[in-house]
């Protein structure tokens, strides 16, 4: 194991400059992505109509993006590293280009799906990159650099959309990812490394799975959109049902999506797994309806609500820089006290919300974020470095599916409980305070019991370095 101290500045050393840029724009691609879309939604539907599939660009992006990334392992396998992470950057830029030009709803969805999936495919490849080409001390470093690329996104990327907005030229949120997304496959054709080639035997695609984990993916996401009680419940059950079937079915295929096991306590993917699936929950809870609160429940305006509602993301990001360094004593600590935090922080918020001023609020926000933050990558490199030999790029490349999937089934759940605290009725001051409590302090059960599975992984982990019988620092 790796036991060498790392310092920021090693990211740009020893040839590794090319690729920290080339996998941090490829981030930055779909991070840019979703704040500036979001953000000209509203005028693209008042040119090109089909309101009523408003909610549509985003459940298809994020379905679309689930199935791209559960396709990255594969893709790697089937046309070798170099040729899969850049045929992912051309289809994001086929999507790109066909979003642009959209005269109807339909046409933008189907962009926003080709989108979609390319973004899902040179994300799960990118992680899967950071595995093979830093060494372990180092992919802390990088893993945060990635998440301070999605905290950048959060802040200036409703800047970019609105200055598009704001002249009537909402086609220039696509053109200017355009430029962009063919620098960044130019130069992943130059410097990523072809060193993955597939044996004869395993160049078949799994098409059937990928397929039906899109499909419980998008049963699940229709249950956003169901008025009907009954019918929300039933759209979340079969959803889930169905990716459950696609993990099933991924058990005993030679092709596989996912490593062994990978929800089973037995080993270390499994409790990793478990982590990924319920912290997400408190980002979720918090970026779904903490603009909405602050708009609603205390008066501020729309920019600064916006703002706020970024908050958890800067916090993520700053927890994530500060303590990328650390050795292997506190990466323990980090990887059980993160979920904490970030329980504890939004059961702050389900109790506060209206009782108490928006600045106690954020502060509880910040808390949440800096719990994600610390713990999240180094829950990411312990993935990679607990994968089953054979399996590093599998895991690797499925950790952001895994993530994906937890933000899906949060956001319907939380959509679910928000519908039942009565959100469904209506927008006032009563309802929103009403709905944010029950969603926020019910959402804190996923991470407080992700910081106990957490112990069992550090447990795993503990093991893994007794076996060995090597100290690892920072690993």
């Amino acid at each position: 194991m790796d036991t060498t101290k790392y310092t920021w500045a090693d990211l740009f050393r020893e040839g590794r400059a090319v690729y920290t840029i080339s996998l941090t724009l490829a981030v930055s691609l779909h991070a840019m992505d979703a704040f500036i879309v979001s953000t000209v939604m509203p005028s693209v539907v008042r040119e090109i109509g089909g309101a009523q599939f408003y909610t549509w660009v985003v459940m298809l992006y994020m379905t679309a993006s689930i199935v791209g990334a559960a396709s990255g392992a594969p893709t790697r396998l089937i046309l070798g590293t170099r040729q899969g992470y850049v045929t992912a950057g051309f289809i994001f830029l086929a999507g790109t280009i066909l979003a642009s030009l959209a005269t109807n709803m339909g046409f933008l969805l189907a962009g926003r799906v080709v989108q979609g999936f390319g973004a899902g495919l040179i994300v799960s490849q990118n992680t899967a990159l950071i595995s093979e080409l830093f060494p372990g001390n180092l992919r802390t470093r990088m893993i945060a650099m990635n998440g301070m690329v999605w905290a950048t996104a959060a802040v200036f990327g409703p800047t970019v959309g609105g200055l598009f907005d704001q002249i009537g030229m909402w086609r220039g949120a696509f053109w200017f990812a355009i430029p962009i997304i063919l620098g960044f496959t130019l130069v992943a054709w130059r410097v990523i490394p072809d060193s993955t080639k597939a044996s004869p035997q395993r160049r078949r695609f799994p098409v059937v799975r990928v397929a039906v984990l899109g499909a419980g993916v998008l049963i699940m996401a229709v249950s956003g959109i169901v008025d009907q009680l009954p019918l929300r419940i039933l759209a979340l059950v079969a959803g889930m049902a169905v990716i459950w079937a696609s993990f099933r079915s991924d058990r005993n295929a030679s092709n596989k999506i996912f490593p062994a096991r990978p929800f089973s306590f037995t080993g270390a993917i499994g409790p990793a797994y478990w982590v990924f699936v319920l912290i997400v929950v408190a980002p979720v809870c918090v970026g779904t309806f903490m603009p909405l609160t602050y708009r609603v429940v205390y008066g501020l305006s729309p920019l600064t609500s916006g703002y706020l509602g970024a908050v958890l993301a800067l916090a993520w990001s700053v927890a994530g820089i500060s303590t990328a360094g650390a050795n292997i004593k506190w990466q323990r600590v980090f990887i059980v006290l993160g979920p904490t935090l970030a329980g504890l922080g939004i059961l702050g918020i389900g109790i506060s919300v209206g009782s108490l001023g928006w600045q106690t609020v954020t502060v509880f926000q910040v808390v949440a974020g800096l719990g994600v933050g610390m713990s999240m990558s180094h829950l990411m490199n312990w993935t990679m470095t607990l994968a089953a030999p054979g399996e590093e790029s599998i895991t690797a490349s499925s950790i952001h599916t895994i993530r994906s999937l937890g933000i899906a089934i949060a956001a319907a759940c939380a959509g679910l409980v928000a519908n039942l605290g009565g959100l469904g009725e209506g927008i006032s001051t009563e309802t929103v305070i009403r709905a944010v409590s029950w969603v926020e302090s019910i959402g804190s059960v996923a991470p407080l019991s992700a910081a106990l599975i957490a112990a069992i992984l550090v447990g795993h982990r503990r093991r893994r370095i007794d076996n060995v019988q090597t100290a690892v620092v920072g690993a």
